[in-house]
């Protein structure tokens, strides 16, 4: 095929920072419509941001003929169902990040791809950036010696009210910003972690949401781990970075996400510390690329599968430490 057609599922805010804007990078990626719930809000973000149709549902959408992929930004409740209906309708999905509500949902989106012969991503962006590579990379190679201890943090205040906040949009701190750290974590340490504890802060008017959510973890070969999110950090807590300690040194990371904002990567061991940046564009011109080739040529593309159900399997088993209820039930 020439072009990717794409199709955008809602209106929401992530969309053109997100997707439609670095998707002009990659000249093989079209976006032919979008289709909300408010129609006369698809019609609005359609001018907006230039896109030719909008479709009167998302029904629609995921049926037309001029649509090969659907990208996925709905609230976290909604990624199921609608990611199953595209992949049934013919068409592959890029979903937004947190994949689903849990891990069972997670494990029926992932067989649903395989049983249609679809492609089903998951836009963690930040792994596609060079960034990560030379992480992943320095640890892999022993600069640091064996590993020790991951520690990843993302914290941000996000004011209410906001779907964030809300238990029946599979809202919290771990779902929004915890599930980055725990990525890191678990592609640093290349393993899946069983969870020794967790504590939830919440906030009495959502009960059932954890505005700030800190988790133990644990690896084999006695590697442990640590992740923090939080929706209610201050001035001076608003955070977002990755501790990785070895045996003969470390590796600390500022801004891992999003590193096109700005970034520090730090490596010290007994020769001394180098600091610097590593500059290369943005994260997710990079994945939607990566997405595209994997779609059209069957390159990797690793946030997928098998992997993102255990980061769903790890974040149900957080709630559970916290006791607080699993999203989507």
């Amino acid at each position: 095929m020439d072009n990717l057609r794409f199709g955008i599922l809602g209106a929401a805010r992530i969309a053109p920072k997100g997707f439609i804007e670095p998707s002009a990078a990659t000249a093989s990626v079209e976006i032919t419509r979008v289709a909300a719930r408010d129609s006369a809000r698809a019609d609005a973000f359609a001018i907006e941001n230039g896109i030719p149709n909008v479709s009167p549902s998302y029904e629609a959408l995921i049926q037309a003929d001029d649509v090969d992929v659907v990208y996925n930004p709905l609230p976290m409740s909604l990624h199921a169902e609608w990611t199953i209906a595209a992949l049934r309708a013919g068409k592959h999905v890029l979903c937004e990040k947190p994949l689903a509500a849990n891990a069972t949902e997670a494990s029926a989106m992932v067989a649903a791809a395989q049983e249609t012969g679809q492609i089903l991503g998951e836009a963690f962006h930040y792994w596609y950036h060079p960034l990560w590579a030379r992480v992943l990379k320095l640890v892999r190679s022993g600069t640091i010696g064996s590993l020790e201890r991951i520690e990843g943090r993302f914290n941000i205040a996000i004011s209410q009210p906001d779907i964030r906040w809300n238990f029946e949009t599979a809202g919290g701190s771990l779902m929004d910003l915890g599930c980055y750290p725990l990525h890191w974590v678990r592609w640093v340490a290349g393993a899946e972690p069983t969870v020794v504890s967790a504590n939830a802060t919440v906030d009495p008017s959502a009960p059932k949401i954890d505005a700030a959510m800190t988790a133990e973890l644990a690896f084999p070969d006695g590697v442990t781990g640590s992740l923090q999110s939080s929706m209610i950090a201050g001035d001076g807590e608003e955070v977002i970075d990755l501790q990785i300690t070895g045996s003969e040194g470390a590796i600390h990371v500022e801004n891992p996400l999003a590193p096109q904002n700005g970034n520090t990567l730090t490596i010290t061991t007994e020769g001394g510390t180098t600091t610097g940046s590593v500059d290369a564009g943005v994260t997710y011109a990079h994945m939607i690329r990566a997405f595209a080739d994997h779609v059209v040529h069957g390159t990797p593309y690793p946030t997928a599968g098998d992997d993102s159900i255990h980061n769903m399997r790890v974040i149900d088993a957080i709630y559970a430490a916290a006791e607080l209820p699993i999203r989507g039930t």
